[in-house]
């Protein structure tokens, strides 16, 4: 199979008026930052970008392994942005300013925010207290007897695993303080040592009637250092929670009953006015929406059951954003795997991403990881292969790169966007360079279980360079 597609490559293709050439060693190769700069400033051709790479407004084909195990199916609509040029810039990592940090909590947090190291009221955990014993005197639900539990590493029934969590609360009620003493949080970032370097940060919560619990945490690394930058708005205690769409939840959760939980009766062009207010406090520059989704918040859950409490996840608006320069958008995907720079201390940059998540009650959730800083054009515009011969790559190198998995999988969506790059030798820099995204869903086929085609819209199955054809491994950011 390999052998075949390696002579299939070398073969002369035919190109249209306005594009590259097929590169010959790019495809695998391609990952000088030079040589890709080299390229790019070649003759773009004349025209807008649709013009200039002759992409359809869809494309239909298909291909298989040698073994037949891998097929692929393309019927997708394919985006190019309206756009009359695509520079390659070079982004650093950026910051979030105090200004920024006074709009994120300005515009999202509802009551005032206290230190979260402060100590919580006897009213407070006697609410816990009680909640715990009435279930514990109801007994378990079909879920809670399919979980398995442990105390201090030792294997526990259900009603040990409650009478113990019973007992720590009542050990924190008994030296609890009758009155809160949380201490009021100043909104500045305040130094805190991590490792190597001192990082600034801005860490709160705070509870109201009306909102229930909020927390933000804002972190600012050093300036043009890669590593913590980011920042987190959320209405759980949990700010790590994910995100799925129905599809993936009803695969993942099927015991969960979906059409018990509410939709947002906001339309999705209401989501992304809230959400539109709230980023526009931010002042980032090019910084506009990209997608509106709906989806499932799986904070708290296990496979197959509900929370403990019994409370059935919510459902969201998610209004991703991402910058747009000139017309051509950073495209969004969620699994893009932050860089891990060299040296003493590992350190990741996060591919920037923004999305803020909405429902009736406004912004229940927001996540801001990697902020970047554009800086200047290395070139004026980009050459770019012609659609054709990016299908033909695609074509020949997908089954390669998956070669051995057993799996049908759909092409719907190909998009033009910018995707951020590593630069050839340097740590604390990359580039955001045109390129192709293919979407759709996966159908792996496994013995003994049913299959099932897992689709996610903001998950990219492959990316190729739109300069030089050469592969984009979206894990190793290059």
């Amino acid at each position: 199979m390999k052998r075949f597609l390696a002579l299939s490559l070398s073969l002369a293709l035919v190109f249209t008026a306005g594009c590259q050439s097929t590169p010959e060693e790019g495809i695998v190769k391609g990952k000088s930052s030079d040589a890709l700069i080299e390229k790019a400033q070649a003759e773009p051709g004349q025209g807008t970008l649709a013009q200039r790479v002759g992409a359809p407004e869809t494309y239909q084909a298909s291909v298989s392994s040698a073994d037949g195990k891998l097929n692929v199916t393309i019927d997708a609509a394919v985006t190019v942005p309206e756009a009359d040029s695509a520079p390659i810039f070079q982004v650093a990592p950026g910051t979030i300013t105090q200004d920024q940090a006074d709009a994120l909590i300005g515009s999202l947090v509802h009551t005032e925010l206290y230190a979260p190291d402060g100590y919580r009221t006897r009213d407070e955990i006697m609410e816990d207290l009680l909640a715990a014993k009435r279930k514990l005197a109801e007994g378990p639900s079909e879920a809670d007897a399919n979980t398995s539990y442990a105390i201090n590493g030792q294997e526990a029934t259900w009603e040990e695993n409650m009478q113990f969590l019973i007992d720590v609360l009542t050990a924190e009620y008994e030296s609890a303080p009758d009155q809160s003493e949380r201490t009021p949080i100043s909104g500045q970032f305040q130094e805190e040592q991590a490792y190597d370097r001192a990082i600034y940060t801005i860490v709160g919560q705070g509870e109201s009637e009306e909102y229930g619990y909020e927390g933000i945490q804002i972190v600012q690394d050093q300036p043009g250092v890669v590593g913590e930058t980011r920042a987190r708005y959320s209405r759980t205690e949990n700010f790590s929670q994910g995100y799925m769409t129905r599809q993936k939840m009803e695969l993942y959760y099927p015991e969960l009953d979906l059409s018990a939980v509410p939709e947002p009766h906001l339309t999705a062009e209401e989501a992304q006015a809230r959400a539109d207010a709230v980023v526009q406090t931010l002042d980032i520059p090019y910084m506009s929406c990209y997608s509106v989704n709906l989806m499932y918040c799986t904070e708290d859950y296990s496979m197959g059951g509900l929370r403990n409490d019994g409370v059935l996840p919510r459902c969201c608006w998610a209004v991703q954003y991402t910058r747009s320069i000139g017309g051509v958008p950073v495209t969004y995907v969620n699994n893009a795997v932050s860089f891990t720079m060299g040296g003493p201390f590992e350190r990741q940059w996060e591919n920037e991403s923004l999305t803020l998540y909405v429902n009736d009650s406004g912004v229940v959730d927001m996540v801001w990881d990697g902020p970047c800083e554009l800086e200047d054009a290395v070139t004026e515009d980009s050459a770019l292969l012609c659609f054709d011969d990016i299908m033909d790559i695609f074509e020949k190198m997908y089954v390669v790169q998956n070669d051995g998995l057993d799996e049908d999988d759909t092409i719907t969506d190909i998009r033009l966007g910018y995707v951020r790059i590593r630069q050839q030798d340097v740590s604390d820099s990359g580039l955001l360079v045109p390129a192709w995204d293919f979407f759709g869903s996966v159908c792996q086929h496994a013995e003994g279980e049913d299959d099932q085609a897992v689709e996610d819209p903001c998950r990219s199955l492959f990316t190729i360079n739109a300069v030089d054809g050469s592969i984009i491994d979206r894990s190793l950011g290059y």
